[in-house]
């Protein structure tokens, strides 16, 4: 197994940004952006370019669990942090 598909924990803000700019896959992209790197996000078995369960984290600070591959990151789990005691989690089985 490569060292970057080894499943991985990161911290960072969800934002939406420029991907793939002059190419014909160009568009925007739910991303995390962390200390070690901005990753496009992705669910497991979710269409590539549209998300909309991961679009509703645009502007959160999260925390979240999975496979990271290059410049992509799916995404296993998550939950906000920074919102106090209560946070927002999603786990997938």
């Amino acid at each position: 197994m490569d060292e970057d598909e080894q499943t991985k924990t990161y911290t960072g803000d969800v934002i939406l940004q420029k991907f793939g700019r002059g190419s014909k896959s160009e568009r925007n992209a739910v991303t995390l952006s962390t200390r070690y790197g901005d990753f496009v996000m992705r669910l497991p078995d979710s269409h590539s370019f549209v998300d909309r369960e991961l679009e509703d984290l645009v502007g959160k600070r999260i925390r979240a669990s999975g496979l990271r591959h290059r410049h992509v990151f799916i995404v296993k789990d998550w939950s906000e942090v920074g919102v106090g005691k209560r946070s927002r989690s999603r786990k997938k089985p």
